[in-house]
């Protein structure tokens, strides 16, 4: 087997074809080989062909599939089955997701390591972790010596449970956490004494959460690094079960991530990474990109600095770096940037949408291929930008749209009908909720208002509403 591959390059120079093309070579190379060797001493080249040809389908699951995000990890597996075309499953995670699936299925190892209670674990989400953590903490809470700067109950249990996973993923002993606190914040802001019932706080939610079976993501990551990964028998499965290993943007991953990959190259797993050194977006949001970086002295180097598709970075990258950095020294624009400067908010969206109707309609651009990146982009906006490029025939869809489901009027009108039908909510729904729901429920598939539409459907009409 070669040695690993530690593929570096910025954004769009080829970094995860080049780590798909690595995945077919080992596939069709018959990784399985590595396996029979360890399972039954040295193979020859027939051995191994043989033991390919009869567990061909297990072979793709003993390569480790990792991505920084879901849906990085979709469209790498997609593109991954792509490639072998889907001759072989393919086992992709995110670092966080393969923690949690290893934590539940070696539950019982940890129940008899840590003394459990033998129960099925619970995962809590983030809103009922917050929720049980301000039960738990309601007296300390509402003490004195608890009085954190800054924000309100809510606020200061989510920083207290955000420091535990912070602490979890980067590999730091829960209580450590207060000796940490106490070295890094001058006194002057905060007195010792509070830092100690901060970690005390810390350990008696992780007693209480383990007592009872809950899971989050922070005791779910300290699990994995500081019982788990240490523990002799799930090194042996590790290293029976996995031969190699892809990871694709390691510089967001957390820095468990690379003690897990240590193991397994240790052992005689092969591993192929990719390295943004100009990403690091999530750096201190889960992720130590320096930490996993010094894994490349492992590995064989690759420097990917060619961008695979024709881009504008060369040319208006330094410039983007200056109008942040200097913006009152801004070196002129190039030919291929323009400059739009107007008095107003609406002039400047009308101008931006004329630019790119004029555009499409002279066919110098296809709308799949043009991006409008409009940051703090509000609700008015968006539809003033979809209104202009709608009535000319040109689809905008949001990407990453973050709004909250109250904004859907069809939303809003469902939780007023269940406000009548529930009793007791009346009071609830004043009448311009009232007047909402009737408009937004007697529209038919058209939008036409109570019935489907004259002469449709044989002239008959469809009321919702008796």
């Amino acid at each position: 087997m070669e040695n690993s591959l530690w593929i570096l390059g910025s954004t769009r120079t080829g970094k995860t074809t080049r780590l798909v093309n690595l995945f077919s070579q080992w596939v069709e190379a018959g990784l399985g080989k590595i396996s029979g060797r360890r399972k039954s001493g040295y193979l020859g080249r027939r051995d191994s062909e043989a033991l390919l040809r009869s567990a061909d389908r297990n072979l793709a699951p003993a390569i480790l599939v990792f991505a920084a995000n879901d849906d990085n990890r979709r469209d790498l597996t997609d593109k991954l089955t792509a490639a072998i075309g889907g001759k072989y499953p393919v086992l992709g995670k995110t670092p966080l997701g393969f923690f949690q699936d290893e934590v539940r299925l070696f539950w019982p190892l940890l129940i008899q390591e840590l003394h459990l209670v033998a129960q099925f674990p619970l995962f809590l989400r983030p809103e009922t972790e917050q929720e049980l953590a301000t039960q738990l903490w309601h007296t300390e809470l509402d003490s004195s010596l608890l009085q954190l700067p800054g924000g309100n109950e809510a606020a200061r249990v989510r920083r207290l449970l955000d420091l535990f996973q912070l602490a979890a993923v980067s590999g730091t002993p829960i209580e450590d956490i207060a000796t940490i606190l106490a070295e890094g914040i001058p006194e002057d802001e905060v007195t010792p004494e509070i830092w100690e019932s901060v970690g005390k706080l810390l350990l008696d939610w992780r007693s209480w959460c383990l007592a009872q079976g809950f899971l989050t993501y922070g005791i779910i990551c300290e699990l994995y690094w500081r019982e788990l990964l240490p523990n002799p028998q799930y090194q042996e499965y590790l290293t029976q079960r996995y031969q190699a290993i892809l990871a694709d943007d390691v510089d967001d991953y957390p820095a468990i991530a690379r003690d897990l990959f240590e193991i397994l190259l240790d052992n005689g797993a092969v591993g192929a990474f990719t390295y943004n050194p100009d990403g690091q977006i999530r750096l201190g949001l889960n992720a130590d990109p320096d930490y996993l970086a010094l894994l490349a002295s492992r590995c064989q180097i690759e420097t990917l600095s060619e961008p695979v598709t024709p881009s504008l970075v060369n040319e208006l990258g330094q410039i983007a770096v200056e109008l942040i950095t200097e913006p009152m020294f801004l070196s002129s624009l190039p030919e291929t940037a323009q400059s739009i400067q107007t008095t107003s908010r609406a002039m400047m969206l009308r101008q931006t949408g004329e630019i790119i109707i004029e555009a499409v309609k002279s066919h110098q651009v296809q709308p799949e291929d043009i991006a409008i990146i409009a940051p703090g982009l509000d609700a008015i906006a968006r539809y003033t930008l979809n209104e202009i490029l709608s009535q000319h025939g040109i689809p905008l869809e949001p990407l990453n749209e973050q709004r909250p489901l109250i904004a859907s009027p069809t939303i809003r009108a469902l939780l007023t009908l269940i406000a009548l039908v529930y009793p007791g909510l009346g009071r609830l729904v004043d009448r311009n909720a009232i007047a909402e729901m009737l408009v937004i429920l007697s529209q038919g598939e058209g939008g036409g208002g109570r019935q489907e539409g004259q002469g449709g459907q044989g002239g008959q009409e469809r009321n919702f509403f008796p």
